[in-house]
């Protein structure tokens, strides 16, 4: 498997623990941590079991690009699919392979590139990815890519970050943004010492933006890269899943729809505005009225 610099950058970051692994932080084994980990994300993500028909999986071969921690990986096995779960990254492969494991399931599970994978074309009835095309550097080759290894009529189910959301406009590019502005001008009269003092080095492997640590980080590559970390179209990489993080784009329903041109029935769906994460008096039909308008997550349902 080849790497570009970027695809490198992109692996040291999702390299540091599978996707969603934070968010349960006490298990007693693997197969606690399985049960927990599932309970959270659908409690969390209940949109997912509604908008992917796993059932209608039965019998087809469906490949899943970005396995993560393996939830949908198990929930399309038990439901009856041929499944291949690949991945960029030895932690999620590893993860996923545990999950089917304890579960008693089997699947395929490899190592790839998803803007280079290396299946024949039309190799798959389906193909499903959920928040992963997005922090690939060039999401247009590797939905070429799905294209390619897609069967004729073959279904294509994704979830890519949607710019025309809550998150993006409000929560980034204002609050975030701010949050990091007045720490940088917290140490105005330093910034030249505080740059002479820099030295990049492992990455923390902070995930997600509840971490205190992620303002220390933000003034750092503020400190490396000057005020262009602040424009929209760079700041944005950094504040989806971590500062870390060096790839994740937003889109338009429209910019979705030139990803998709080579596919037919394309369909959007917006979804995940996730109020009762935080508090569970917040009513469920709140959190779903405003999803459908303003949700985080743009899902793609297409056929070849």
């Amino acid at each position: 498997m080849q790497t570009d610099p970027d695809i490198s950058k992109v692996f040291s970051f999702w390299n540091t623990e599978a996707c969603g692994t934070h968010f349960v932080e006490h298990a007693v084994d693997e197969k606690d941590f399985f049960e927990k980990f599932r309970e959270y994300r659908y409690r969390t993500e209940w949109h997912i079991p509604l908008l992917v028909p796993f059932a209608e999986s039965k019998g087809k071969q469906v490949l899943e690009i970005g396995t993560g921690n393996g939830a949908e990986g198990v929930m399309f096995a038990l439901n009856g699919a041929h499944y291949t779960g690949v991945d960029l990254t030895d932690a999620a492969l590893q993860a996923t392979r545990k999950h089917f494991a304890v579960m008693g399931l089997t699947g395929t599970f490899q190592k790839e590139n998803a803007e280079q994978l290396s299946f024949p074309d039309g190799s798959f009835d389906w193909v499903f990815s959920h928040g992963v095309l997005h922090h690939t550097p060039n999401t247009q080759v590797a939905i070429n890519e799905a294209y390619r290894v897609l069967k004729p009529d073959g279904r294509a189910i994704v979830m890519l970050y949607h710019k025309h959301s809550f998150n993006y406009f409000v929560r980034i590019m204002i609050y975030m943004r701010l949050r990091v502005l007045l720490k940088i001008l917290s140490r105005v009269g330093r910034w030249s010492r505080d740059r002479q003092k820099s030295s990049p080095g492992s990455p923390r492997g902070v995930r997600g933006n509840q971490n205190a640590q992620i303002w220390d980080i933000h003034y750092q590559n503020f400190i490396e890269r000057g005020w262009s970390y602040l424009r929209a179209k760079n700041f944005v990489h950094h504040c989806t899943d971590g500062p870390e993080c060096s790839v994740a784009y937003a889109f338009s329903k429209a910019e979705v729809r030139a990803l998709f041109s080579k596919f037919r029935d394309v369909q959007t769906t917006v979804a995940h505005f996730p109020l009762t994460k935080y508090s569970r008096t917040i009513p469920l039909g709140l959190e779903k009225f405003l999803a459908r308008k303003m949700g985080w997550y743009l899902f793609i349902f297409a056929r070849k």
